[in-house]
Order: structure tokens, then sequence, then C-alpha cells
């Protein structure tokens, strides 16, 4: 996300051991993707339109039937998300009835995302630039964790920005104890039986004074092969150490290139997909050429800005030389009044007051789109960061929406991390589900939804309209 507030977020579930990280940005109408404002008490947030198309943009009503209008359109894929399981142990394991990895071996990318139902996102604790606590979440303690699991999420997203942690060029060393405490992070989620996955967040946050590094243009707003150049450098040494510290952890955690990277909302210039591949293939060489367990691990990647119409026009997969271990990642904050902002009250096609586009129908059709383009041609998917604002007075428009939004996304075989920021109050980015403090449920009737949404077999018609 690049506006000030709370971040948002995405996981990826599944019965193994782990835990997964995300957070999305703010963007006028069609953006996807986001940057962190700066500081504030439970920093920056989404941003309007993260993660979501351009507005009334049509495209393939692909597989899984969508079809237009009202509340029951689109019809949902298959009945019900995969969400069988087993453990997966720090060494890695077998995923009963995926098809997966025999003992001591690293699941493939398909059956990893086929054994899961739902995933957290940790947002604005280890992605706070300054530290853990900067944007007032409190210290991440394992019993939350334990509270998440217990939920029934099976993975979480971990953000974690690493800019103000390392030292200068050419090397940009990690500070030790960071390393050790992102460790220490991805441990809490593993014990508590969560797929993990860490990224590097903020360090592309657009506009994010002297947080910043992950950029696609220069100073002056043009794109340089200078600049390409020492943006690839930095981005080598980083994921190398990242890469080495973490070679020996098992098939319990995943890890993804970037968040939101992106140049504003606006369509982008074709030679940005250029540079988001580079960085992607860079990433896939480094993590697989640096030995240990990280040849086999599941890496995630995402397209332009993770917003799902640029990744559809201009994503084009990194060379892998490990066969099925990645994974493709967008977000989704659409309608960003209703989901980011909280401007808009209420959400649905037969709601009064909602906005002129984003309602289901849209959610239908977006995801279809990526059916079409990727999960059918053999690319597993994640939405690493989705979710809505809390608005009180208007729980159940915000129960509707995360339950349908929710049943598209799994019922045509995609896995979505619920971005949580921690914010506990009303209005634009207060996306928090649990209590950093104890780790309860904030809003039970949200959750039960998901949940529903991720496990029952269930068609998108049987979903209960909103009471007003």
């Amino acid at each position: 996300m690049n506006t000030f507030g709370l971040l948002t977020g995405c996981l990826l579930l599944t019965s193994l051991a782990g835990a997964l990280a995300c957070s999305p940005e703010m963007a006028p109408p069609g953006g996807s993707g986001g940057q962190v404002g700066v500081g504030g008490a439970v920093g920056s947030g989404a941003t309007p339109g993260s993660g979501g198309a351009i507005p009334g943009s049509g495209g393939a009503a692909g597989v899984g039937g969508s079809g237009a209008g009202g509340q029951a359109s689109g019809g949902s894929a298959s009945g019900g998300a995969a969400s069988s399981g087993g453990a997966l142990g720090s060494g890695g394991s077998v995923l009963p009835g995926s098809g997966g990895a025999a003992p001591g071996e690293f699941p493939t990318a398909s059956a990893l995302v086929e054994s899961l139902s739902l995933g957290w996102n940790l947002g604005n604790s280890l992605d706070a630039p300054e530290s853990e606590t900067a944007w007032g979440n409190p210290t991440v303690t394992a019993s939350l964790f334990t509270a998440v699991a217990a939920a029934g999420f099976d993975a979480v997203r971990i953000p974690v920005t690493w800019s103000l942690h390392t030292g200068a060029g050419p090397e940009f060393v990690i500070d030790p104890a960071f390393l050790t405490r992102v460790a220490e992070v991805v441990g809490y989620a593993n014990a508590a039986g969560l797929v993990a996955i860490i990224n590097v967040h903020h360090d592309g946050a657009d506009g994010l004074a002297g947080v910043e590094w992950l950029t696609l243009n220069a100073t002056d707003g043009s794109i340089t092969a200078e600049n390409n150049a020492a943006v690839l450098a930095r981005f080598t040494a980083v994921w190398t150490q990242i890469a080495a510290h973490f070679q020996g952890h098992g098939a319990d955690l995943l890890f993804e290139s970037m968040n939101e990277i992106h140049d504003g909302y606006d369509a982008p210039d074709p030679a940005y997909y250029d540079i988001i591949g580079d960085l992607n293939q860079e990433f896939v060489d480094i993590v697989r050429g640096s030995g240990g367990n990280n040849a086999q691990r599941v890496l995630v990647v995402p397209g332009y800005n993770t917003n799902i119409d640029y990744t559809v026009a201009g994503f084009d997969a990194p060379t892998d030389p490990t066969a099925d271990r990645l994974v493709l990642s967008v977000h989704f904050y659409d309608p960003y009044t209703y989901a980011l902002e909280g401007s808009t009250h209420t959400w649905g096609v037969a709601s009064p007051g909602t906005d002129n586009w984003g309602q289901e129908d849209y959610v239908v059709t977006q995801y279809d789109k990526l059916v079409t383009s990727f999960v059918s041609q053999g690319l597993p998917m994640i939405v690493g960061e989705y979710g809505a604002t809390q608005q009180d007075g208007y729980d159940d428009y915000r129960r509707y929406y995360m339950e349908y939004v929710t049943k598209v996304i799994v019922d045509r075989g995609i896995v979505p991390f619920y971005w949580d920021n921690g914010g506990a109050g009303t209005g634009g980015d207060n996306f928090g589900l649990f209590s950093r403090a104890d780790g309860s449920s904030l809003h039970p009737e949200i959750l039960a939804a998901m949940m529903r949404a991720a496990t029952d077999p269930y068609e998108l018609a049987d979903i209960a309209l909103p009471t007003p």
C-alpha cells in the first residue's frame, strides 16, 4: 500500500507448518497493490483499488462460469475449497490427497495450493519500516499464531520491510538481529501449524521517502538503465542474504519476491512489465542457486502492482529449473471506495448506495480471467491480500462482501490471504480480525463467513443477501 493508514495483506493457508505475509496499496479505481504511507499509529495502509482492476473492464468469462447481473451472478465453479491437508514438518512431508511429496521431499506448488484453504496476513508488524511496533501494533507473539491457526487458517503471509535494517551498498548487509527476529516469527507460525510466506515488502513502496529503493524509475521519473542496474544490484544482495539464512528451512516456508511494485495507477508503460519480469527471474535464479532446500522451495511471484488486469496483460512467468514450484500472486480490494477507504458503506448490486462498478458480476469476471490465463494453464495462484475495512453499522455488508469474494476465489482453485493490519477501529484501513494484544476475534461473524466460504460446498446464489 502506498498511503497513510493500515496496511493489508494476504496469507497462504495449509495444514503444513508455516506462515505467509503481504499488504495492499491505495490507488484510483482499477489500481492494484500499493504502498505504505508514513508512520502514524498502526501505520500506513491500503490504497484505493489495490489489487483490483480497471472499473468496467471486460475480460474473458473464463472457466467456472460467470455471467452478469445480480447477486447470484457467476455461479461457483466448483463446490468448496480443497482443504485436505496433513501437517508438513520443517523437513517437508506428505500432502494427503494432493499428489504431494514423499516424506523428506518438498511439495509441488500445485499440491501445496491444493492443500490450503485460507490464509492470513501479519500486516503492519515486520513490514513497518522503523520497527515492529512503529505502526501501533504490539510485539508479535507465538500465541497470536496459535489463535490464527485455531480459527481455521492454514497459512500466514509475513510481510517484511528490510530497507532500514540494511547497511550501505554495495554489500547492503542485513542486520543479523533483524534476520534472527524474522526467523523467530516464522518459527512461531510454523510451530502453530501454519505455512509461512516472507517477502520484500515496503522496500518497493511508491513514494515512501527514505524507505523505497525497489523502484521502476530514476529520481526524475524516467526509466534508465542506471536505475535498473542499481535496483537489481541491491535486490540481488538482499535476496542472496535472505536465501542463505533460510536455506535449511523446510517446506513450511515460502519466499515471495516483492510486493506491489508500480508507478502510479494508470496503465503501465510496457517497459515496466519487463522490469518486473527481470526482477522475478533474478529472484528465482538467486534462490535456486543458494543451496540447501532452496532448490525445491515453492516461490511466489507477482505481476505488475499485483493488479489482475495488468497481470493478465503483461505477466510472463520466470524460468525455473525446478518444475512446478512457482505460485502467482495478485491482490484484490475492489471497489476501493468500499473495501479500502470506507467512503462507500454498502456492497452488492441489490444494495442501496453502492459503487457503480466492482459488484458481484465484476468479481466473478475478474477471477474467471485468472483461471483462463493462468490456473487452467498449470500456474497455481494465491490472492496475497484482500479484504474489506470495518464500518460500524454496516457489518452485514462486510459479511456479504467477504463471504462472496472468498467463495468466488476458492471455488476457482485459488487461495486467498486476508489482509489483517491490526486496525480495530472503524472506517478506512481497519482490517483487524484478531486482537494483536490477546489473539481474540474482533469480528466473529466475518471470520465465520470467510471460513464457511472457504470450506463448505454451496453455491454463490445460496449466500444470504445483506440486511440493512
